[in-house]
């Protein structure tokens, strides 16, 4: 019987016992968007332009449709937070002709991330209620589902790239291109001495 062996994390990345110590890692809503558009950007520059139309099975969206379907999205919770709503059909945008090619497509892509980034930015209070649709919640909430949707859609693209024989790009799910070689505080040693170290929990799936 196999074992695997879990360390649950009790607090992130260690070593911010002392309240002086400012955490390298960024966890705000507008260092999220700009890191997560430069990976939208790597996934869609990654696939070659006469593959956009590219779908593995007939009844799902082709790579194109996805990309222009979280980038409409993107434009639709930003609308939302600022307390409108954007009701472009999405169908109809698929059929534009002016978003049928590669470099089309990433441009719009770009911009919807931009403006979701500029509407988080020029709000004074995201913890101010709006609407979610028909449900009320905070623009703070309806921005974090926001990120969760293209987060959804963009990690579909792997298999997408996988299936026309391009390798996806490697993952960035903590750093922005410009952070990627931030080093890190301590050597494992020192890390493995730290109070916050000793309180991990170590769990054993059995199963």
């Amino acid at each position: 019987m196999n074992k695997i062996f879990y360390i649950i994390l009790l607090f992130p990345f260690i070593s911010i016992a002392q309240s002086d110590v400012k955490p390298k890692i960024a966890c705000d809503l507008i260092t999220d968007y700009e890191r997560a558009k430069e990976f939208t950007l790597k996934y869609l520059n990654t696939m070659p332009a006469d593959k956009y139309s590219y779908k593995p099975t007939p009844e799902i969206l082709s790579f194109r449709e996805e990309a222009l379907h979280l980038a409409g999205v993107n434009y639709r919770y930003a609308a939302m937070i600022a307390g409108g709503y954007d009701a472009a059909n999405l169908d109809e945008i698929f059929k534009r002709p002016e978003l049928q090619s590669k470099e089309e497509v990433i441009a719009w892509v770009d911009k919807s991330y931009d403006v979701m980034i500029n509407q988080i930015k020029s709000e004074d209070n995201l913890d101010e209620n709006t609407y979610y649709y028909r449900w009320n919640c905070s623009k703070n909430c309806l921005a974090r589902k926001g990120f969760e949707h293209q987060s959804h859609h963009r990690g579909k693209w792997a298999i997408y790239l996988r299936l026309v024989g391009e390798v996806p790009p490697g993952e960035q799910l903590i750093w922005k291109d410009e952070d990627s070689n931030t080093p890190r505080d301590i050597s494992r040693q020192e890390w493995q001495m730290t109070p916050n170290y000793k309180k991990y929990k170590r769990i054993i799936d059995i199963n």
